[in-house]
């Protein structure tokens, strides 16, 4: 078995894999590639969902544009409702890099996010599964980290402490969700980044038992053409259905879903910066 410590980015055939890639080098540029995506089984009836996309735009113009709150449906298209039921301002308190002993990794995330800007949504979205159609409600915390999440904020998988592939993905199969410790997008936390944190309210009536994710932005300069600028933009997300809604029949229509959102995401971000220029 190989040791994932000594694996590149080529040595891995993902499109086989059941996992997610451990992550995707500053210098591997996927413009104008397609979005990459993985998924990860979890225990009760849930999935752990890794994606990512590069764009021609800066991180600036893709952060404005996703937590621009009450016009989200022009970036997501399957949307067929986005409200805003309260937006949050958030405060100087406390940093978000700030560490606590004397608690949890998981009271700590949710004590420091309640002093991050953000918003509460309700969202409902529409698809066709197996040629029904479907739609699945939620209403989401959303808070925006602009110096990044803390490493604890995290399950630790980064580095893969050394462990081989299968072990991991043995590991990560039995591992259950948790409020406030969110899946960890596959791009480099020791590179500079802003995250925004969205998660299912405890008391939501709607068809997930927890909804859980981050959208992660990081600065390519390697990859943006002369006198401009490129961003990566990658999103984690752990979902929990109902037990009356198998996750089998729907996660290959969010995996769809998601690819395509990050492919209208880098046109909608791309053909705003053309009209600009």
């Amino acid at each position: 078995e190989d040791d994932a410590r000594v694996l590149g980015y080529d040595d891995v055939d993902y499109h086989l894999s059941e996992m997610a890639p451990p992550f995707i080098d500053e210098d591997q540029c996927l413009v104008p590639g397609e979005a990459l995506v993985r998924v990860e089984k979890a225990p009760e009836n849930s999935r752990r969902i890794f994606a990512g996309i590069d764009i021609i735009a800066s991180v600036e113009t893709v952060w404005n544009v996703l937590t621009d709150y009450e016009h989200l449906q022009k970036v997501v298209p399957n949307l067929s409702v986005n409200e805003v039921l309260a937006l949050y301002d958030g405060d100087d308190q406390y940093p978000s890099s700030s560490i606590d002993p004397s608690l949890s990794d998981e009271v700590q995330c949710e004590k420091i996010s309640k002093h991050m800007r953000g918003a509460k949504l309700r969202q409902v979205g529409s698809a066709k599964v197996v040629g029904i159609n479907f739609s699945a409600k939620t209403t989401l915390e959303v808070r925006e980290w602009p110096e990044g999440m803390p490493d604890f904020a995290h399950f630790d998988d980064e580095l893969y402490d050394g462990k081989t592939r299968k072990k991991r993905l043995r590991e990560n199969k039995k591992m259950n969700l948790r409020r406030y410790r969110f899946p960890r997008p596959f791009a480099l936390t020791n590179l500079r980044h802003r995250d925004i944190s969205m998660q299912s309210v405890e008391d939501d009536d709607g068809e997930f038992r927890l909804y859980q994710g981050v959208w992660r932005m990081q600065p390519l300069p390697g990859c943006a053409p002369e006198g401009g600028s490129a961003m990566r933009l990658t999103y984690a997300v752990e979902i929990s259905p109902r037990p009356y809604l198998p996750v089998a029949l729907v996660e290959g229509r969010i995996t769809t879903d998601l690819c395509n959102n990050l492919k209208t995401i880098r046109s909608y971000v791309q053909g705003e910066s053309e009209e600009k220029t």
